[in-house]
């Protein structure tokens, strides 16, 4: 057989005259041992016979396209494995998706927050898009292949009249965002994947072409199923830091926040109350007696009052309220809304439903720090015990 008539680009060196068969017409002749053009890769072979040199270009195209995803998910990793933000590596992973992902030209990663689902990274898009919110139900249609495959993660592509008719079942009224900066009727092809971590659907992630119906070929989904595990990593991540976040911002025992929670919410409040011009209660709690009790009954018992004053605390308070526990028998609660007049109706009502007895002093918070208001309170409480 005569190498020039394979079926892949060949090249015939002949002294000074090169020879290109039909395939290898308008490529430039290889000067190495690879050869790059346009978005095609090829590995050269040089075979020496006794007529001349034939350059044997062979395609390696999804081989290289592999090599390229996976150092982009290595290098994504190595973000992860350096403690670097999920957050951040989100948006780097969907950047690294659209560059080698044959087909995409577009992306975005949505995060489900319990119904719906948020916009936290894009490429390709308006940075406005980023918020953009969809509800459950229309992800799930979407998707369009159904609970079971979505449970299961399997990708999905759709084309053309498929995306026109879905997405007229969203009105420009319901999904502004999309419609407005998501080029929703430019796209022409556009591969989603649930991203599913034990069981569950925590993200989705859209890769989008504006060119062509056929864009995504199998490799394409090979790779981008890559992409959206990688993704089920970082959001893994992503919900053991923010376990181990809350966990620090928690009291054990009474599952109430603590001191260090009591500190950083205390200032959003209070500028969440400036700005809506309504008042911020705050009111110190002391459990009397503790001591005498872990003395008396054991520390079981106290454990057990405490929990009870927690509880109470938690029945009492309105969708605005919170509470914390910030000492062994002491626990502070905010209360947005609360006028000066309502302060002690609240703390008579918690006092009648305890079996254990309860000091309480109260205020409403100015421009005072939280050192300040708490020192207030606190000498509320200790003349409502009886003292000067």
């Amino acid at each position: 057989m005569n190498p020039l008539e394979a079926p892949y680009p060949v090249f015939l060196l002949r002294g000074e005259e090169v020879v290109a068969n039909a395939l290898a017409q308008g490529l430039p002749l290889p000067q190495g041992e690879t050869l790059e053009v346009e978005e095609r890769s090829y590995q050269v072979v040089r075979l020496p016979t006794p007529e001349g040199t034939y350059l044997l270009l062979l395609e390696t195209t999804p081989l290289a396209i592999r090599a390229r995803a996976y150092q982009s998910l290595l290098a994504v990793l190595k973000g992860l494995l350096q403690h670097e933000e999920p957050e951040g590596l989100l948006q780097d992973l969907i950047r690294e998706a659209v560059a080698v992902v044959p087909g995409a030209e577009a992306g975005s990663i949505l995060l489900r927050e319990g119904g719906f689902f948020y916009l936290v990274a894009q490429e390709g898009f308006s940075e406005d898009l980023l918020g953009a919110r969809t509800s459950l139900e229309e992800e799930l249609a979407w998707y369009g292949l159904g609970v079971d495959n979505w449970l299961k993660g399997r990708p999905r592509v759709l084309k053309g009249t498929e995306i026109r008719h879905l997405s007229s079942l969203s009105t420009v009224e319901a999904r502004p965002a999309f419609f407005e900066h998501g080029r929703l009727l430019e796209i022409q092809a556009t591969l989603g994947l649930p991203i599913v971590l034990e069981g569950e659907v925590l993200a989705a992630m859209n890769l989008d072409s504006f060119s062509h119906p056929e864009a995504f070929t199998p490799l394409s989904l090979e790779l981008a199923q890559a992409f959206a595990l990688e993704a089920a990593l970082l959001l893994k991540a992503m919900r053991e830091r923010q376990a181990l976040q809350e966990k620090a911002r928690t009291d054990p025992l009474t599952g109430l926040g603590n001191r260090r929670a009591l500190e950083e919410t205390f200032p959003q409040l209070q500028a969440e109350a400036r700005t809506l011009g309504e008042p911020l209660g705050l009111i110190y709690w002391d459990l009397n007696g503790l001591k005498a009790l872990n003395d008396r009954e054991g520390h079981a018992a106290g454990d057990r009052a405490l929990k009870s004053l927690a509880t109470a605390l938690k029945s009492l308070s309105r969708r605005r309220d919170l509470a914390f526990r910030v000492g062994g028998d002491e626990f502070v609660s905010l209360h947005l809304g609360l006028s000066p007049e309502e302060i002690p109706l609240l703390i008579a009502r918690l006092q009648a439903n305890l079996p254990y007895g309860v000091a309480a002093g109260g205020l409403c918070v100015g421009e005072e720090g939280l050192e300040e208001a708490l020192e207030e309170a606190d000498r509320r409480m200790y003349r409502a015990k009886g003292g000067p």
